[in-house]
């Protein structure tokens, strides 16, 4: 950019999903940058009104809407990948189009890699514009250009963030293996399906047996649906949704048997029973110090898995391999809590710890129960 004289640019932001932060925090760490260009001359004044995701995403992404707005700043928005998709970035195309049709002589982004990580992909979309047509696509914290006057910006580019993609590729193999190997000594989520005694939840120690009591009692509608799910609620202090759904939750959980004289739905109130009075045992006379004790610490994430799935369940497609099994945890009160309590890997210190993984097709898959599945909220 040292030889920039007020050149028109628009700014581009994008955020990839496993990366810390946002893209509103993205373009505030590099206003000041661009504050600055424009006050040496290099760049003419910035609107910073976005054109794109919105920071709030108060509404789902609209193209026809989205990408007609008038500004400089262009928001992929978070979690966006980088590897080989540049034709599928919805703004970073209509960016492009704008630039063809002369509105930007350049655009500059945080570092080149919120391009693309992948620089032969990215040329894909916009090798006209940096050698035929001059444009350049620059970096706030790289010292190179696509399209600047340099021979070498370009091998240097391509270098770098071709290993770089590959050092990527690695970090996310590592992380996968990593949420694999959770599933083997019984975790697999911090969120809980079950407010515990000193957690610190709006409704900890909730007492579910009651709940279940209750809602039994006000029976289902001719569609399946729990009864009167707003008095339901309000009797636990929560909303008519958190009754239905638990219900739903509920019903179906009782509808499985972990073993010949247990239901899943049982065996989680048994579970969740017992880790509460284990809570209340604990030398610290308040709930929410013993809570956060290390062995009710150990017992809770190694009773995890249960808790969230005591039917078992079929993983999302964020796990390459368990997406392609049935998973069964270990029930908690099989063991002691004196053996739970006291390793964070049961899998290599509790005698027969054992997960049980059964490879399932997609047709099974598809009948499962809705609670044997990792659904998205909502749907």
């Amino acid at each position: 950019m040292k030889d920039w004289k007020k050149k028109k640019v628009a700014v581009y932001i994008r955020r990839s999903k496993g990366e810390s932060g946002d893209t509103k925090s993205q373009l505030n760490r590099i206003k000041k940058k661009i504050n600055a260009l424009v006050k040496a001359g290099k760049i003419k004044n910035v609107d910073f009104s976005i054109v794109g995701k919105d920071f709030d995403q108060q509404d789902r992404f609209n193209p026809a809407r989205d990408l007609v707005k008038q500004g400089d700043v262009f928001n992929e928005g978070d979690g966006k990948s980088a590897f080989g998709n540049a034709r599928k970035r919805p703004v970073l195309n209509e960016m492009l189009r704008r630039m063809r049709e002369g509105e930007y002589e350049a655009v500059i982004a945080e570092s080149l890699d919120r391009y693309s990580r992948d620089p032969l992909d990215f040329a894909t979309v916009a090798l006209d514009l940096w050698r035929e047509e001059g444009k350049q696509f620059a970096s706030l914290s790289e010292p190179y250009a696509y399209g600047s006057n340099s021979d070498l910006d370009e091998p240097i580019i391509t270098t770098q963030l071709m290993w770089g993609g590959v050092g990527k590729i690695q970090e996310t193999k590592k992380a996968i293996s990593a949420l694999e190997a959770k599933l083997d000594r019984g975790f697999i989520t911090s969120r809980l399906k079950a407010q515990l005694l000193g957690s610190g939840t709006k409704n900890e120690g909730l007492d579910y047996r009651r709940f279940w009591s209750i809602a039994q009692g006000f029976g289902e509608n001719a569609q399946g649906n729990l009864n009167s799910p707003v008095v339901v609620g309000r009797e636990f202090k929560q909303d008519h949704t958190w009754a239905k759904n638990t219900y739903q939750m509920f019903k179906e959980w009782n509808s499985v048997m972990i073993n010949e004289d247990l239901t899943a739905l049982e065996g989680w109130f048994n579970v969740v029973d017992a880790i509460n009075a284990y809570i209340v045992d604990q030398p610290s006379p308040y709930n929410k110090v013993s809570y956060k004790s290390e062995p009710v610490q150990n017992v809770i994430s190694n009773s995890n898995g249960f808790i969230n799935y005591p039917a078992g369940f079929s993983p999302s497609d964020k796990y390459p391999e368990a997406s392609k099994e049935f998973i069964q945890f270990p029930y908690p009160l099989d063991y002691s809590f004196e053996q739970l309590s006291m390793t964070k890997k049961p899998q290599e210190t509790i005698p027969n710890w054992s997960i049980t993984r059964t490879p399932i097709s997609k047709l099974e898959k598809e009948v499962l129960l809705k609670y044997q599945t990792q659904f998205r909220s909502g749907k």
